[in-house]
């Protein structure tokens, strides 16, 4: 587990002013169902030269033998002639965070790191989510840089498990105890760990390392007893929850290692690693982790009116109820230009340790959206009492909406499945207060007790990482 954290801590102490400098090229928003006649996005190019599979083949033997500086320029020329070919894109994106590690001019480190991140999101977005792609935008996304690139998009702030570095004689025994992790002497780096915690009692990343050293021993025990340590320090850091998952799934407690990976997603639904813990225990344990089918209709308005109002005419499967969405929420904010969503927000990040984005204009916000979607079921009961919606045409997300709102899970619903960028700005506020709701929607809503099959479940897809 460690291992990707000495990357990890090199991300977190990049200096503000790398990100201030040059900001990452933000990901693109999660796409909405497309109405009828939208335009769809363009498929990737794929164009093969002559010299196609020999330059492959050598871009490999470079690359798995380590050499990924040899092999950058060559995996660009293959995204040139491959732009769907999601191995092409990964191994291009981590060359290039490679090489933006040997630039000491901080605009060029600034540019390459960015587009090195871009491309790993390009990877992520043509379906690679290996764990070198899932790590490292997760790494990336609890930086000073990620923070700050990502802020407008609702980048939860950092807290004291990320920006508290410990004291000066923490890091020299830490720094020890990785010496000797690293030739994996875990008992010798149990040592170092934990007297690095005892020198400085808040510092979590010596607690969480000792944990991690004492579960390469498989004393679960200890491991267990530090992991808990370090969630005492900082409660919404998903890790030390996500590392105790893992414990525990060796110790063969899969019940318990369901429980700690619903609290890692709990802390940080929005960060990759989490959710991937959560499938990696989902196939683990044969059980499918899905999110519920909610798509988002295309709906642009002007002069407070839908423009595509035709294409959501009652046919008595509820479609005509999303208007009464769409009216709640061009109420509360008249210059949204498509209904869905608020990608990007208005504001800054100040430059102190947490990190924290603040807004300047309107925000999305939980409680408006919990009264749109309100609005709307209470649209939809209505014309199911009177017949002209039947449960039989009735949409999938109505039926999933309607449960929900019979569960009272509307709120975790939003905030983790039908969030943007407003929304999951507001996330720590409702975290400090419901985490024990957010991790029972996990259990009840993205976790099939039932043992059927996911080809079986319609209304359900699997979470992407």
């Amino acid at each position: 587990m460690k291992s990707t954290y000495a990357f990890a801590v090199a991300l977190l102490l990049l200096p503000l002013s790398l990100a201030s400098a040059q900001q990452a090229p933000q990901p693109a928003p999660p796409s909405p169902s497309v109405a009828p006649g939208s335009a769809q996005k363009p498929a990737p190019k794929v164009a093969h030269e002559a010299n196609f599979d020999a330059e492959r083949a050598q871009a490999n033997q470079l690359y798995l033998a380590g050499r990924r500086l040899e092999a950058l320029p060559l995996y660009e020329d293959l995204c040139r002639q491959d732009e769907a070919n999601p191995a092409f894109a990964e191994r291009h994106g981590i060359g290039m965070i490679a090489k933006a590690g040997t630039l000491t001019d901080p605009k060029q480190h600034s540019d390459m790191y960015a587009q090195g991140m871009k491309e790993l999101e390009r990877a992520r977005s043509l379906g690679d989510d290996s764990p070198a792609v899932v790590n490292v935008l997760s790494m990336y996304s609890r930086t000073p840089f990620g923070v700050v690139s990502t802020g407008s998009m609702g980048t939860l702030p950092l807290t004291v498990g990320y920006f508290y570095q410990g004291t000066a004689e923490a890091q020299a025994l830490i720094k020890q105890g990785d010496a000797v992790f690293s030739a994996q002497k875990f008992d010798e780096a149990a040592k170092f760990y934990t007297a690095a915690a005892a020198q400085d009692p808040k510092f979590y990343m010596a607690a969480l390392y000792s944990g991690d050293a004492y579960y390469h021993v498989k004393d679960f025990t200890n491991a267990g007893i530090w992991f808990a340590k370090a969630i005492a320090i900082d409660p919404d850091r998903e890790t030390a929850y996500r590392y105790w998952g893992d414990e525990l799934l060796m110790a063969g407690d899969s019940n318990g290692a369901r429980v700690k990976f619903e609290l890692a997603m709990a802390a940080e639904p929005y960060t990759l690693s989490t959710m991937s813990g959560l499938k990696q225990w989902g196939a683990l344990a044969h059980t499918a982790v899905m999110n519920p089918i909610v798509r988002r209709p295309y709906m642009p308005h002007s002069n407070g009116k839908v423009t595509n109002a035709e294409q959501f005419a009652e046919t008595g499967d509820g479609r005509s109820c999303w208007l009464v969405y769409a009216q709640s929420r061009m109420e509360r904010n008249p210059n949204v230009i498509v209904i869905f969503d608020e990608w990007v927000m208005g504001g800054a990040v100040p430059n102190t340790p947490e990190l924290n984005f603040v807004p300047n204009g309107y925000v999305h916000t939980l409680a408006e959206e919990v009264d749109a979607i309100n609005a709307m079921l209470d649209d939809l009961k209505k014309k199911l009492a009177a017949g002209s919606v039947t449960e039989e045409k009735l949409l999938p997300e109505m039926k999933a909406m309607l449960q929900m709102q019979k569960d009272k899970m509307l709120e975790p619903f939003i905030l983790l499945s039908f969030n943007d960028a407003g929304l999951r700005h507001g996330y720590p506020e409702y975290r400090a207060a419901h985490r024990d709701q957010v991790v029972a929607y996990i259990d009840r809503y993205l976790i099939d007790h039932s043992g059927t099959p996911v080809t079986q479940h319609p209304n359900w897809v699997p979470i992407q990482p």
